[in-house]
């Protein structure tokens, strides 16, 4: 029994000592892998002990678990048959305090939308941001994550050993999952919180999460996290200098740092990025402030920070299939699968902007009108058209938004119908209320183009993170020292 014991403790240690895999030379960021991961989702929620206590317990569990069905590949027949009675009842216990502690419907009930437009979680608090997505695979898969520190403009990793930002194992297993039960759709649904018990940063700055198979090391996915230390402060205003309907919006802002810092030089050791609405792929970049004045910095102003503010999300309605709901023409709900037909489409470049309340290109998956129906949140073909009397020249037609990371991805490129005059495209989405804009891809470009499909105006509600990060002269990694999200046109 002591040998078993010992074998025990150094499968864990080995486990939980592991890397995984150098992913260092990974090619995405923010990208899907395995073509059956769907609804990736984040909410940034408050850490709760009492319930961590008990999923370190079942984490312990499945770890246990994995190392004794290790043992049981090389165990001889005299072995075998204890070693089965001690994984059959580790098997019960996990079953057991899965149905205590599991509440598949908190997710959205407890950390429902609002939330922030990038993952972001503040050093040293009680914050998590809490990750969830599907796995639409026919059988289940063994997941684990680790983050990587990245250098501030995302074009490479820190050169940083695990032990210098991270705070106990490099790698935590995803031990929260469960199977959809009551859907069309057969998928099982995964929950993790960064941080936790078994892995928690030690510095600020960017990090990428790695999400991958526990088995073979091979990446899911990837996912930015933004870990801010908030040692720099800044004021800001928001102004649009023109009132043209299709003018940019400004952003101007001012920024202090403590007095133990004068000696940085501003130009060298401070960069700021700008976002818009948690996209990342029109980012405004500053290396160097337009005005240093004491310890203040300032952005805008007479080196203006510009954006093209796009119009009010068009949105799909799909929180249910009992009926049809706002912009959705028809519903089919089946015994085996559930089609959405959206209304027909068209420009509105030179349309009017009205004003909504929208999730500013975000989305949140929900079961029932108000979250209000028990059970799992199901999927559906969701079929969109767009009215073109003629095909767009050498250009392609896409759906863009959080529901595609803000990239052009095939599933959600349109198709030229020629006898209707219209494009068409299907999308397999889950059960919720999705932000999106229709953005052309013209040829041999990757630039997300909407100025003929959605138009702009500057009245348009948005929302622009601040992301401020410093380095030292002889500094290794580039601090996160202030972020800040603001609202534009918040009627």
């Amino acid at each position: 029994m002591k040998a078993i014991q010992f074998l025990f403790l150094l499968l864990f240690l080995v486990a939980t000592s592991l890397t995984a895999q150098d992913f260092d030379d990974l090619p995405g960021i923010d990208a899907v892998y395995f073509e059956d991961i769907k609804s990736i989702e984040y909410r940034v929620g408050i850490h709760s002990p009492t319930s961590q206590d008990k999923w370190n317990n079942i984490s312990e569990t499945a770890i246990n678990i994995d190392s004794l069905q290790k043992l049981l590949e090389v165990a001889d027949n005299n072995q075998r048959e204890p070693l089965e009675e001690q994984l059959r009842v580790l098997q019960a216990k996990q079953n057991n305090s899965y149905s205590k502690v599991n509440n598949r419907d908190s997710w959205t009930a407890v950390l429902a939308a609002p939330f922030t437009p990038i993952p972001i979680y503040n050093l040293n608090s009680n914050q998590q941001i809490q990750f969830a997505f599907d796995d639409l695979h026919p059988e289940t898969t063994n997941y684990s994550y680790t983050v990587i520190p990245y250098l501030w403009d995302w074009s490479a990793p820190a050169n940083l050993s695990a032990g210098e930002y991270l705070e106990g194992f490099s790698t935590s297993r995803i031990d929260d999952f469960f199977f959809a039960e009551i859907t069309t759709a057969h998928y099982s649904s995964y929950r993790f919180a960064f941080p936790n018990a078994e892995i928690k940063p030690l510095i600020s700055g960017n990090f990428l999460l790695v999400v991958y198979e526990t088995n073979s090391e091979e990446v899911a996915f990837t996912r930015r996290i933004h870990v801010s230390e908030q040692s720099f402060f800044f004021e800001y205003d928001v102004r649009d200098v023109s009132f043209d309907r299709d003018s940019l919006q400004y952003i101007n802002f001012t920024i202090s740092y403590p007095k133990e810092l004068n000696h940085i030089a501003p130009a060298r050791d401070v960069k700021v990025v700008v976002i818009q609405n948690g996209r990342y792929d029109n980012a405004i970049i500053k290396e160097k402030p337009a005005h240093v004045m004491n310890n203040k910095l300032r952005y805008g102003y007479q080196d203006p920070i510009g954006f093209q503010p796009g119009k009010e999300f068009r949105n799909i309605q799909m929180q249910t299939f009992d009926f049809a709901q706002i912009g959705v023409n028809a519903v089919r709900k089946g015994k085996e699968s559930n089609e959405v037909f959206l209304s027909t489409q068209e420009e509105r470049s030179y349309h009017p902007n009205f004003f909504y309340r929208d999730l500013n290109g975000k989305f949140v998956t929900m079961n029932g009108i108000n979250n209000e129906e028990l059970g799992d949140a199901d999927y559906a073909h969701v079929y969109f058209s767009f009215d073109k009397h003629d095909p767009y020249y050498q250009s392609d037609l896409y759906i863009v938004g959080k529901l595609t990371d803000w990239q052009f991805k095939d599933e959600f490129r349109l198709s030229y119908n020629e006898r209707d005059k219209r494009y068409e495209g299907e999308a397999f989405l889950k059960q919720g209320y999705y932000d999106y804009y229709y953005a052309l891809k013209h040829k041999d470009s990757d630039r997300i183009d909407i100025d003929k499909t959605e138009g702009h105006s500057f009245q348009t509600n948005n929302e622009y993170t601040i992301i401020v990060y410093h380095t030292s002269l002889n500094g290794r990694y580039d601090k996160l020292v202030a972020i800040k999200t603001i609202l534009v046109n918040d009627n």
